[in-house]
């Protein structure tokens, strides 16, 4: 009965297209692609950008720019009259518009035309494109295609992004613009050696979204499901027909195809033995296969990845086409020939893991291509990766942080546990568990909305002793978290709110954390990888996580981060953010950890981030991203990759970072952060109130940047420390933001009258915790401040502060400081010392004495001041580089379209081309190349940031006579661990240090350069003089 189903199922199929075969025969259809059509003039352009790469060939007619009245065309012969459904496909973006014409014309006269994006359509994705059309009535013969701009107006570049025409006379005809492209073929023949039914799984990874598909190939071609139906499935030695996989293999970033045999889609052969063949419609004709490539394969177990190209219409990309099998032996070869370092040593005590995924996705592949990629990545002298850590139990109801799902994880951890034994791991390798990537806290939105908040939250205010009085409100009843915009109405609410974000998350780290050690029998240092918003915006509640406020707790003792810096102004900062961990766990002493960001990032900077920021108390690495570059949709397709694994120039760098650190790993694991005496107070309470304007967090960080580029010891202390009393082993305190707890202004009033030098910039200190005027201070300024005037409002990153404008100038001697965001005016007391005016000649920097100490008010935010020129200085050489780039590209494309290329182009996944831009000075051509951080500052700036260290006469521990390079001083049970991170971004040929050592020392030797000569004076101080590069370790050993 199911036989006879089956054939009459068939039947109804084979008359369906008989009766479909006259209309498909009789409809004319004619396919377009947008960027064929002629520009009349500038104003429309073919391009191929990031963001069109879902377009048809990944290219577009842009027409947002240039001359307004521009046009472009393009001709169509029509066989025979008749109405056309002329379909236009192009990309909506929900927050412009840009809107533009169609129209299509015979013999000179218009026939019909449609003007399209005028209005947002419901129903399509955002930056995703979307086929609309019209009906027009055309005659045979030629007719004309056009392209206009609405109303000849330019509008925002992301969009009027055209990409391809679709005329038909087939009415129910439904664009794809995947059928009129190239067409890609796979077929598949089974080995022998089954004993049952087996068909080809394929896991296709696309490198973007929609990221992944599940496909079966059996005897009856290619299904989009997780397995064929048991008649389909193949027996030894049987084959496929050809089998269109064009939709699998997108246009812009083809696929990378995970590839097994298997039974069910629940169980694998033991081994995959099978011939994969590659092929390409000859001259269209689907009928007609062109073999371009064969994988015989034989690997156990049983798994293969295959990295397929957008199409296999160019010799280039017919050589993109490559089995994991390849890549392992090229690049193992590579390595086996490379001159690999030879300082320092593998680590063995700090944990220096790399994130590798030698496979496919859950699917392991043939041994000898593992065992090939082992041995690579083995020179490296990494010792772990990530079958070292385990993994959190992030499960909650309602998908809130304070309704924990504590069944759900205590039946989670059971299957983990179990499957960690039968895995023959052992806890005793196991560095710490990371719970989750890349956490936020919860929105205000969503805690004012769910219940299992409100209730915590009142729990948590009534068990910090917060009465009524303290919250401004009347009853229990009115507390609750509240959102945003009601933050005047409830400010004491807005500020415990925003606090309980990270309490929250805290709380359900603290409830995994718990349960996993109850599993495993003992406790691991236990994280979250948070990204690093603290840079981003330098503000902890832009993400809602506060270092501070997090590691205030004994049941956390651990925190984790990453160095990716994005959009950063410096990758420098990073060390900021690093900083800000190691400050929050001074008390506790909670583990560091961290991921490197080691992709997408130039040798140079790589090891400036992995010196600076394990100098600063990282001690657990996980270097991030291998690859490798087949194994991972991590970085790109695999032929284009930025994973480092492709990139042999990197591998240097990689591998000095791991032998540095294992070189000097015993001293760091007894060092101990230098004794400073300079702090800067970090005001939580202003990142709160702040948040509509970044630029008091950047002049905090960019002072750090500043002290740090004097290589001046700096704490960065928080509020509630200010508050016990910790200010009091510090000589200098630098405060930007305009919030501060009543609780620390007392104290630090207190510091000052007992001697402390206080920098005050635009507003610091003038309102309370809950944004009421605070007063604390007033009376000891050296200036009577007045209205704070906010010109710009900052809401971007780092990058961009350059883009701030210069609301006023301030005169400091023989120094120009720009006013930008924010400005405060002054009155200088009777006596007070004005030492900078505003460009109308009033007071812009005032000091005085307070007691037994010292305030310099600052009426702007004169950090902002320090990193503004330093980005512009960068800016127009990066775009010279970029266009001189982008000329190269276009010159280069323009030869390969002349040329007839009979041999495939270099493809090798251990070539990297780097097109250096020719007519820079070479100087900043070097630079440019090296890293991607800013390195003229300015240096009468900086002076003027230091001028509170000056006057207080601080003598640091170590000087060296080169600005912006990051000497950390570390003592350490072996004597004195320095670390050198060289951001001037030129190799120095001497560098000379001068620092003190408490006992005599008995040798001094760098990590790069072996023994250096020294002299100890009779008061205990050494002067050393050795080349640097990009970073060293130097060991002083002392008695």
């Amino acid at each position: 009965m199911i036989h006879k189903m089956k054939i009459l199922k068939r039947a109804w199929i084979l008359l369906l297209a008989v009766l479909l075969l006259p209309r498909l025969l009789m409809a004319e259809t004619h396919f377009v692609e947008a960027e064929t059509f002629t520009p009349s003039a500038d104003g429309w352009k073919a391009v191929g950008a990031n963001e069109v790469r879902r377009a048809s060939r990944a290219k577009t007619m842009w027409g947002a720019d240039g001359s307004g009245d521009a046009i472009a065309t393009k001709s169509v012969t029509i066989q025979q009259a008749g109405k056309f459904n002329i379909w236009v496909r192009w990309m909506q973006v929900s927050a412009w518009r840009g809107p533009f014409r169609v129209s299509v014309s015979a013999a000179g006269r218009e026939v019909a035309s449609k003007t399209f994006d005028l209005e947002m359509r419901p129903g399509v994705a955002d930056w995703d494109f979307a086929w609309q059309s019209f009906e027009a009535q055309l005659p045979a013969g030629e007719v004309l295609l056009t392209l206009t701009k609405h109303e000849q107006k330019n509008c925002v570049g992301y969009v009027r992004q055209v990409d391809c025409l679709l005329l038909t006379t087939d009415q129910e005809l439904k664009p794809n613009h995947v059928s009129f492209g190239p067409q890609t073929f796979l077929r598949v023949t089974v080995g022998d050696g089954y004993q049952r039914p087996v068909y080809l799984h394929l896991f296709a990874d696309h490198y973007r979204d929609p990221w992944y598909g599940h496909h079966a190939i059996g005897k009856a071609g290619l299904r989009d499901e997780l397995a064929p139906p048991a008649d389909e499935m193949f027996k030894d030695g049987e084959q496929s027909p050809w089998s269109n996989i064009s939709h699998v293999v997108y246009q812009d970033s083809g696929a990378s195809l995970n590839c097994s045999l298997r039974h069910s889609y629940q169980e694998k052969a033991d081994r995959l033995r099978a011939t994969l063949e590659f092929g390409r419609a000859r001259n269209g004709n689907a009928d007609d296969i062109e073999i371009m490539k064969t994988f015989d394969v034989e690997a156990l177990p049983n798994g293969l990845v295959v990295i397929v190209p957008p199409d296999l219409e160019s010799p280039k990309n017919i050589a993109i086409l490559q089995r994991d099998r390849d890549f392992a032996e090229e690049t193992g070869l590579f390595a086996d020939a490379f001159a690999w370092p030879t300082i320092g040593r593998r680590p063995t005590r700090i944990p220096f893991f790399v994130s590798a995924n030698i496979g496919g996705y859950e699917l392991p592949v043939d041994a000898a291509v593992k065992a090939r990629e082992e041995k690579t990545l083995d020179n490296f002298g990494f010792n772990g990766d990530h079958s070292h850590t385990l993994h959190g139990l992030w499960i909650m109801k309602k998908d809130s942080y304070c309704r924990p799902d504590v069944d759900g994880m205590r039946e989670r951890i059971k299957h983990d546990v179990e499957a960690f034994h039968k895995s023959g791991r052992k806890l005793d390798d196991i560095a710490y568990c990371m719970l989750m990537d890349e956490p936020t806290g919860q929105s205000a939105s969503f805690m004012a909305q769910d219940d299992g908040y409100r209730d915590r939250f009142s729990a948590w205010l009534k068990g910090l002793s917060i009465s009524l009085k303290d919250l401004l409100e009347p009853d229990w009843e009115a507390v609750r978290p509240v959102i945003e915009t009601q933050r005047d109405q409830h400010p004491a609410l807005h500020y415990f709110t925003q606090r309980f974000r990270t309490v929250a998350i805290g709380d359900f780290m603290a409830t995994q954390k718990k349960i996993i050690e109850e599993a495993y029998g003992r406790s691991f240092p236990t994280n979250v990888n948070f990204s690093d918003g603290a840079v981003y915006h330098a503000n902890f509640y832009s993400q809602g996580i506060d270092y501070f406020e997090l590691l205030n707790r004994d049941d956390s003792n651990a925190i984790w981060g990453e160095d990716w810096s994005n959009n950063a102004s410096t990758y420098q900062c990073a060390g900021f953010n690093v900083d800000l961990m190691r400050a929050a766990a001074r008390k506790r002493g909670q583990t560091i950890g961290h991921y490197l960001i080691t992709y997408s990032r130039t040798p140079w900077d790589n090891k400036l981030k992995a010196t600076s920021e394990t100098a600063r108390g990282v001690r657990q690495w996980m270097n991030f991203a291998y690859g490798p570059s087949w194994g991972s949709h991590e970085g790109g397709p695999a032929w284009k990759s930025a994973l480092w694994y492709s990139k042999p120039k990197e591998w240097t760098a990689n591998a000095e970072i791991t032998r540095e650190i294992g070189a000097v790993e015993d001293w760091l694991l007894t060092a101990k952060p230098t004794p400073a005496e300079v702090a800067i107070l970090y005001s939580s309470s202003s990142d709160i109130w702040t948040m509509n304007n970044f630029s008091y967090g950047f002049d905090r960080m960019h002072t750090w940047l500043a002290l740090t580029h004097a290589q001046t010891p700096v704490d960065i202390v928080p509020e509630h420390e200010v508050a016990e009393g910790q200010l009091a082993k510090y000589r200098v305190c630098y405060l930007s933001g305009p919030n501060l707890t009543q609780a620390a202004a007392v104290k630090l009033k207190a510091w000052v009258e007992a001697g402390g030098t206080l920098w005050l910039t635009a507003g610091a200190a003038s309102r309370d915790e809950f944004n009421r005027p605070l007063d604390t201070l007033t009376a000891l300024l050296p200036a009577e401040r007045g209205e704070l005037v906010v010109h710009e409002p900052y809401q971007a990153s780092g990058l961009f502060l350059h883009h701030l404008l210069t609301r006023d100038t301030v005169i400091w001697n023989d120094e120009r400081l720009e006013v930008l965001s924010v400005q405060q005016p002054q009155a200088a007391r009777a006596n007070a010392t004005t030492l900078a005016t505003f460009a109308d000649g009033q007071p812009a920097v005032v000091a005085a004495p307070a007691g037994h100490g010292r305030i310099i008010s600052v009426g702007f935010l004169p950090a902002l001041s320090y990193i503004k020129p330093a980005l512009v200085a960068r800016v127009p050489l990066d775009q010279r580089a970029d266009a001189e780039r982008l000329a190269a590209a276009l010159a280069s494309e323009a030869r390969a379209a002349t040329e007839n290329a009979d041999q495939p182009l270099a493809t090798s996944a251990v070539v990297s081309v780097t097109n250096s831009p020719s007519s820079l000075a070479i100087a900043d051509k070097e630079l440019l190349n090296r890293s991607l951080s800013p390195w003229r500052y300015p240096a009468g700036i900086r002076e003027r940031l230091l001028i509170p260290v000056r006057e207080a006469k601080l003598t640091p521990p170590l000087t060296c006579d080169a600005a912006l390079v990051d000497a950390v001083y570390l003592p350490c049970e072996q004597g004195v661990l320095i670390a050198l991170a060289n951001h001037t971004l030129s190799p120095i040929p001497q560098l000379k240090l001068r620092f003190q050592v408490a006992r005599r020392a008995i040798r001094v030797e760098s990590v790069h350069r072996g023994p250096l000569p020294f002299e100890q004076t009779a008061e205990g101080e050494i002067e050393i003089a050795l080349p640097l590069d990009a970073s060293d370790w130097v060991k002083v050993a002392s008695e």
